[in-house]
């Protein structure tokens, strides 16, 4: 419980300009945390990998394989929703035109709540 708290310090130290428990609706997405975990070990993503990487990760959840209607929903929602919201956070930036992530700017204490990169 104590880890958990200083979890919270170290993420509403780190992201000052948000309310925490805004960030933490953000983080309760799984899609959100899914994009964060793959933008950790690739900063310059498309938006086809990532929702490729959602729909992997739900399959893999669910045992079995991600069909081309639900990439096709992730690829919307990320489009629409998840990656418009992390800019708005100001977490990444988002060229929606091209359809790239870049300039990914996640403090590690985000990192640290998701348990990535640990």
């Amino acid at each position: 419980m104590e880890k958990d708290l200083e979890d919270l310090s170290a993420l509403t130290d780190a992201v000052p300009e948000h309310d925490v428990d805004d960030l933490l609706g953000l983080l309760s997405t799984r899609e959100v945390r899914i994009t964060l975990a793959y933008l950790y070990d690739h900063p310059n993503a498309a938006v086809d990998e990532l929702a490729a990487a959602i729909t992997g990760a739900a399959a893999a959840e669910d045992g079995r394989i991600g069909g081309e209607s639900e990439y096709e929903r992730a690829h919307v929602y990320l489009h629409h929703s998840v990656l418009p919201r992390l800019q708005d956070h100001g977490l990444i930036e988002f060229d929606p035109v091209d359809g790239t992530v870049g300039e990914v700017d996640v403090p590690p204490a985000v990192y640290g709540v998701l348990g990535v990169g640990e």
